[in-house]
């Protein structure tokens, strides 16, 4: 049966990005997950279905390109005029300050395809707030993963479009649904104590395992396999955007495979390493190329 096909769902939403980067700017690059961790999981050689909501603009300026590489798009849904805008400025250290132009609306459980409802997994990084609790409730079964980035959670967009990270009372509503947490350094501000400290908060509100990516630092993780702090491999960056979602998506796929955790986010490292040499939504990674990257640029974990 067809809806027994896919391995991964990806949700959330399509960016239209505008990235202001030291070495110049690039304009109308697509982002957001379905882009970022959708390409990713294709080059892993995953089935992947899309949940997303996009503009009218979207279909002005784009030809239908997730099809074309493979994602099935069922999932995505023309709702209104403008896609979800960022305009994402980064400073030589990877720091980014966002301005949001418009935000698609929210995704509902309704907008679920039949076909995707017995995914393996799926993999939920929402951008501007489009995800809830409730999505996420409908999307968990004892049969599949579940695996979320929360930034869109944490980003609370004001009337002139400035992006700000805060804490959410309600972040345990969300994580209760979830196998596998991924925040980065942004959210991770927003969360009070050491990394660790950090990440066994963040495992006590439901998921196994936690993890933090730290961009030029590395990441760390914690799950029964115990904690780990992993440097970053050295690469000559050109775009960070989409790192995190590579990242997940690679730790996911790895982990569908293996359950093996320590492993499946070393991994995803090598992958969204390799990810940032190339600028916009290219050069993602296969499996090979992933694996060899060990050899190459070496791993340390302390």
């Amino acid at each position: 049966m067809r809806n027994l096909e896919f391995d991964v769902v990806v949700v959330g939403h399509v960016a239209i990005d505008i990235n202001v980067l030291p070495w110049g700017v690039i304009e109308n690059a697509l982002g957001g997950a379905p882009t970022y961790a959708g390409l990713a999981f294709v080059a892993l050689k995953k089935n992947v279905g899309v949940v997303s909501k996009v503009g009218v603009d979207f279909l002005e300026k784009f030809p239908p390109i997730y099809r074309k590489f493979g994602l099935d798009t069922e999932g995505i849904l023309v709702s209104g005029e403008h896609t979800t805008t960022f305009e994402n400025t980064y400073d030589e250290a990877g720091n980014r300050t966002q301005v949001c132009k418009h935000i698609a609306p929210k995704i509902s459980p309704d907008d679920i395809p039949t076909a995707y409802e017995n995914a393996h997994s799926f993999y939920i990084s929402p951008i501007a707030g489009e995800i809830t609790p409730e999505l996420l409730k409908a999307l968990k079964r004892e049969t599949n993963l579940v695996m979320l980035d929360p930034q869109g959670i944490f980003r609370r967009i004001s009337g002139d479009g400035k992006v700000e990270i805060e804490p959410r009372d309600d972040l345990a509503d969300f994580l209760k649904h979830v196998d596998v947490i991924k925040i980065g350094k942004e959210e991770a501000k927003a969360l009070r104590g050491e990394v660790k400290e950090i990440l066994e908060e963040l495992r006590n509100m439901g998921p196994k395992i936690a993890i933090l990516t730290k961009a030029e630092k590395g990441y760390a993780v914690l799950s029964d396999e115990g904690f780990e702090e992993v440097d970053a491999i050295k690469v000559d960056a050109k775009d960070l955007t989409g790192a995190g979602d590579v990242f997940g998506a690679a730790f996911l796929a790895k982990y569908l495979q293996t359950r093996e955790v320590s492993a499946s986010a070393k991994f995803a490292n090598a992958a969204a390493g390799l990810k940032i040499r190339y600028k916009g939504p290219t050069g993602f990674p296969p499996e090979k190329e992933v694996l060899e990257a060990f050899s190459r640029f070496g791993q340390s974990a302390h």
